[in-house]
């Protein structure tokens, strides 16, 4: 299969979309594996401003508020010479939708305003971006997504996406537990804005992107 765009808003909510001030708020989303980093990596080469919420996520680890409340949840265990070990906590928070739970009542809130902070700064530059794009891999799963004026999914069936995260080491055990902790990427796909098709290479996936990149 190709890669392919395919929207999903109807003419008068791309109307309504394009109306807005900038920059428009893009959410960015999709199953484990499918590709979300080189979207990313092709939005950037469009000089989009681009955000990780995972990596703005890391950054917070280091927030002394943040740290004391992870230590009381999940212990001490979880630190290394002082500091939050992420492969601890990760393995003591995706243990169970239980504790993953606690953790995104930990961390979900502060990288939400982390967000709002990022955008505004983005908004505030001396040209101002059309659009700007965040990953969030829970967007759906936590009810981010009413915070964006659209959502992308980047789409790549089940079998494409084991082969690429086996060969970034990981076991079938680990995709399966973090599988089990998301939406399908059928269900992503279908509440999301736009769905990106990546079943085969990094060029089709860019010029995919940049057909979207160009109607805005």
């Amino acid at each position: 299969m190709k890669n392919i765009v395919k929207a999903q808003l109807s003419p008068t909510r791309w109307v309504r979309l394009m109306s807005k001030k900038s920059p428009l708020k893009i959410g960015l989303t999709g199953g484990i594996g499918a590709g979300k980093s080189l979207a990313l990596k092709a939005f950037q080469e469009k000089r989009i401003p681009i955000l990780q919420t995972d990596l703005l996520g890391r950054q917070l680890l280091r927030d002394k508020q943040i740290k004391a409340r992870l230590v009381k949840t999940f212990g001490a265990d979880i630190l290394e010479k002082g500091q939050i070990n992420r492969p601890r906590l990760a393995k003591a928070a995706f243990q169970s939708p239980r504790h993953q739970k606690k953790l995104n009542a930990i961390m979900h809130p502060a990288v939400r305003q982390g967000v709002t902070r990022w955008i505004r700064e983005q908004a505030k530059k001396a040209t101002i971006p059309r659009l700007v794009v965040v990953e969030v891999p829970l967007l759906f799963e936590r009810g981010y997504y009413r915070f964006f004026d659209g959502i992308i999914s980047i789409s790549a069936n089940g079998l494409t996406r084991q082969k690429r995260l086996k060969k970034r080491g990981w076991s079938m055990a680990e995709i399966r537990q973090r599988e089990a902790l998301q939406w399908s990427q059928e269900s992503k796909n279908q509440k999301a804005d736009w769905v990106i098709y990546n079943h085969s290479s990094e060029k089709a996936l860019k010029y995919a992107l940049y057909q979207l990149v160009d109607q805005f």
